[in-house]
């Protein structure tokens, strides 16, 4: 009878834990497609220890998320649509990054694309090309050859050699 009894308790402790577990594990929408994460590397230690992060589509922000530190922030896209993420720290210029989550039937499913990247002090942006500073440092898609989001190479580069193009960096 004891046997029984430690059981039963041990299978409803087992059943407690599971349902307590599924309550505070994120389980993404059934329309997501893609976590995006990211983390912005060699920030100032003596500038705020936040950064924000606005996710767009149709050029409204529906979603806004406050990081601290150096932190890695989390984004849940949904597919078929156009995204911009917008990364903002005061004294730095404002960093976006274009994500299309456009997916053919075959590909369906939840992926997940991480990036780092790294702000640009609007002290250092003065002798930098500013139509080029505003465009989207990065585009990121659905590779249809490697079946995963990958950003373009050729698209963020081309973007690099603008805002530096004419640009001479002296030593310090």
């Amino acid at each position: 009878m004891k046997t029984i009894t430690t059981k039963i308790t041990l299978l409803i402790i087992i059943g407690f834990f599971q349902v307590t577990a599924k309550a505070f594990i994120k389980t993404p929408d059934t329309n997501s497609c893609l976590q995006l994460s990211g983390k912005i590397l060699k920030l100032k230690k003596f500038s705020s220890n936040t950064y924000t992060i606005n996710l767009m589509r149709k050029n409204e922000v529906i979603e806004t998320k406050v990081i601290k530190g150096n932190n890695e922030f989390k984004l849940d896209l949904k597919k078929n649509g156009w995204y911009t993420v917008k990364i903002l720290k005061e004294g730095y210029v404002c960093r976006t990054i274009s994500i299309d989550t456009r997916l053919e039937n075959e590909n369906e499913g939840y992926y997940k694309f991480a990036f780092d990247t790294e702000l640009i002090e609007e002290a250092d942006a003065v002798t930098l090309n500013k139509s080029a500073l505003n465009m989207p440092i990065a585009h990121i898609s659905f590779d249809n050859q490697k079946r995963w989001f990958t950003h373009s190479v050729a698209y963020t580069n081309e973007i690099k050699n603008r805002i530096y193009r004419g640009h001479v960096q002296l030593n310090k």
